[in-house]
Parts: structure tokens; sequence; C-alpha cells
């Protein structure tokens, strides 16, 4: 196989394809990218990679001097690259799978595997998907992944959930303590053979969920998604990410949401937020052995009051509210409520509760028209914290 890329080319797509490289496989062709060229005349080579859980293709424009299918250490391959001169690269396999990496008047040598031993890739087609701004859905993405559950033993709660209906997308992220949920109106076009109605739910794995964020290009970007019965499929120009989906089912995730609030507050997101990054100078202290404090909320008139103790001191803060119902003394996890409203886009925010054992529900309290609410890239979100127990 001998195939001359262009430098940049060539470097943007063996860096994309590092998202489905396995670091620590007994299985070297796992390591591996694909370099596959069927036909000299096609101008074309095909890289592939994959884990057996996610995986990444592209075609890449070349000049193909001798068509060949091989592996080649991608770890290897992505720093070499990076520190060739800006010129055209060469690879080249020999007989002996002997790899040469030239460009300029530099040249590397490395050892490539036969790529018959790659493992097959599923079929990166289907009757059923939708097509959505990849912007769109990078940002929802961000603000709700800090709610994906990272060692829980439940696989379900290890990733994101995602409930497609006609033009509404729904994201749900839980950790078991702590909820996130983002809903869009976006544009889906159907992709669906029979022009049947758009239904979709699948989970996605958080550590599959972190790489493939890195790849969603700027807002605009046509994403296009394929579902199978055990895949997920999302092409973007050339690219195309795929993962295999959770096999569970999730969990009931409207009936943990409360349905009704005794307590409502409307207070500044950012003033609030403010508060709490003050209060983890003291909550988030770890020394003399000590853990995380709670931070304790009182909720009295006008006024929501911010304390905490650790072995560090003390800390008292105060941030005006607007409150309908009784007063009441609750504490949280402090880390868990500035996750929730950095992750929020709105200015106000209303807070729900019912009782200091019952979560704390997080919604937007800006104003919208139904116009502006059916509007397409419109979003809503819900945050819910479950509260600490008080000595």
């Amino acid at each position: 196989m001998k195939i001359t890329f262009d430098k940049t080319i060539l470097e943007n797509a063996v860096n994309d394809s590092l998202c489905a490289v396995s670091d620590r496989s007994t299985y070297p062709t796992l390591e591996c990218i694909r370099f596959q060229c069927k036909d000299a005349d096609s101008g074309i080579c095909t890289i592939t990679t994959f884990d057996m859980i996610k995986g990444f293709t592209t075609d890449l424009p070349c000049r193909i001097l001798k068509p060949g299918n091989y592996l080649i250490n991608a770890q290897k391959l992505n720093r070499i690259i990076k520190f060739l001169p800006d010129q055209s690269v060469t690879i080249e396999v020999d007989e002996k799978n002997a790899v040469s990496v030239t460009s300029g008047r530099s040249r590397f040598s490395l050892h490539a595997l036969d790529g018959e031993t790659f493992p097959n890739i599923p079929e990166l087609d289907s009757d059923k998907g939708f097509v959505i701004d990849a912007g769109v859905l990078k940002t929802m993405l961000g603000q709700v992944s800090f709610a994906i559950a990272v060692t829980d033993q439940r696989p379900n709660l290890c990733g994101a959930y995602f409930e497609i209906t006609d033009h509404l997308l729904k994201i749900v992220a839980c950790d078991g303590n702590r909820m996130a949920l983002r809903t869009t109106v976006c544009k889906l076009e159907n992709r669906n053979r029979d022009n049947s109605a758009i239904e979709l739910a699948f989970i996605l794995p958080g550590k599959t969920l972190a790489q493939f964020t890195r790849l969603l290009g700027d807002e605009g970007d046509e994403l296009l998604v394929l579902a199978t019965r055990r895949h997920i499929i999302f092409k973007r120009g050339g690219n195309i990410f795929f993962s295999r989906v959770v096999d569970a089912a999730y969990i009931d995730y409207n009936r943990i949401i409360p349905k009704e609030s005794k307590i409502t507050v409307v207070t500044d997101r950012l003033a609030f937020l403010s508060s709490l990054e003050r209060a983890a100078l003291i909550s988030e202290d770890k020394s003399m052995g000590q853990g995380r404090s709670p931070v304790k909320f009182s909720f009295e008139g006008d006024l929501l009051k911010v304390s905490c103790e650790s072995m560090a001191g003390s800390v008292y803060d105060e941030v005006p509210i607007e409150k309908e119902g009784d007063d009441i003394f609750i504490g949280f996890n402090c880390r868990h409520i500035m996750d929730s409203l950095r992750s929020a886009d709105s200015e106000k925010i209303r807070i729900g509760l019912n009782s200091p054992l019952m979560s704390m529900v997080i919604t937007s309290a800006d104003e919208k028209t139904e116009e502006e609410k059916a509007k397409e890239g419109s979003t809503d979100f819900l945050y819910l914290a479950s509260p600490v127990r008080m000595k």
C-alpha cells in the first residue's frame, strides 16, 4: 500500500478518529486505525477506528499509488503527523508489513497489521432517523452531562436518555441524587422511509457521550441521526460516529418530578450562583479529613439565607427572593446546586419545594409567549436535586 495525503486533512481525520481508539486493550487491533483503499482510481481512502463499543469512520481524498488494507497504531501515528513539516504525507506499507511515513526530508518507520484482522463494524444505515442542528445538540449535551452517573451499578444511569417525538427532543441524565432534563423544539427532518412519525428512545453511554461531543460542529451544521436496534449512528459531513446503546430500560423520570410545589421561590440565577460559589469555599474544604459539608438554605420571607459550617470555618450570605408559601429550612450538596445553576440559561429561576425531605426543582422563571415556546431552537430545562438530611 502506498498513499499520499494532504497533511492538514490527514491530521484532522486521525485526531478525530482517536475518539474510538481503545487505550487499554489486550487486542492490538483495537488500538489501530484501519487504512483501506480498494481502488487505485477512486482517490479515496477510508479510515476507521472501533473499540467494540463506539467507532469512527470517514473518507479522505488522497493519491493512491498502490491500494491496500492495513492497521497502524493510532496514538503513534497521531504524534508523528503532528510534528511532520507542512507538506504532503506519504504512508507506505511493504510486503513485510513495515510502515514508512515520509514528509519532505522526514521519515518514520512503524509496524502494520493486516487489515483483515480488524473487527467487523455494524451496518451504518437504518430506516429510522432524523436530522438536527449539531450545535443545538452539543449545547444540550453540555447542559445535562454533569448529572450522568459515573460509577453507579445501574448501567441505565451511566448514560444520557434521548426521547424524540416529532419536533420535540428531550435529553435526561440522572445519577440517583440529581437529575437534569433539557427539552428543545427543533426541526427534526423525518428520515423514516415509510414517512411515519418520529418516535425514538435510547440511552447513549456516558463515556461515549464525552467523545462524541468533541466531534460535534458549530451551530448550523446538519447532523443526521440513524437508529438501529443496538446502535446509534451520527453522520456529519463525511464523518460517521456510531455507538452501541445501553441495553436497558431507563427510569421513569416523570415519576420522580414532584407534580406540584407547596413553596415557590423566584430569584436571580447569577446572584444565587455567586452566593453558592462563596459557600463552596467552606463546604468543600477537605482539610483534617473533613468531607464536604452540606449548605443550609433558610427560605424566610423575602430572603434566602445561605450558611455552612466546616472545619475550615463558617460562611453566611443572603440572596433576595420572591416567595409564595411557608418558610422552610433545607440542606443540599453545594456542588449539585451549582452545577444546575451553571447549566441553566435563564436570568430568573423558579425553585419548587415541598418539605425538607423532598427534592428541589429548578426551572426557568423567564416569561415566554406561546409563539416563543413553539419557535425552533426554543429550549427549556428542569433540574432536580435531592436534599441532605440535617442533624
